[in-house]
């Protein structure tokens, strides 16, 4: 992806605004450990963006009280109801597009 960021950078900005919520909250770091219950070391390198664990980052984001965040990282992939390709179900792997198949070119407007 042309402008994707590295994620070193993404881990660390995402390690930096954790940081700045917890301290809008007026929270220590051993404060957020206890009620996350996970070690104030693990908090440390999430906030460094030096890595963790996702269920470290969702007891973070529970204790500071933005679980319900979570869903906006991802939108919900399901097909719409008003799709005929719905009545399939849902996608249970990707595969490998063929030979045949000419590669998908990204829509633009006015093309």
């Amino acid at each position: 992806m042309p402008n994707s960021k590295p994620i070193g950078i993404l881990a660390k900005d995402l390690g930096e605004r954790l940081a700045r919520f917890r301290l809008s909250r007026n929270l220590r770091q051993v404060d957020l450990a206890e009620q996350s219950g996970i070690s104030r070391g693990a908090i440390v390198r999430i906030e460094a963006g030096e890595g963790g664990t996702i269920d470290s980052l969702l007891r973070i984001l529970q204790a500071l009280g933005l679980e319900d965040r979570v869903e906006m990282l991802l939108p919900d992939a399901r097909l719409s109801p008003l799709d005929p390709r719905s009545e399939i179900g849902p996608r249970q792997r990707a595969r490998t597009p063929s030979a045949d198949e000419p590669a998908a070119e990204p829509w633009n407007w006015g093309e």
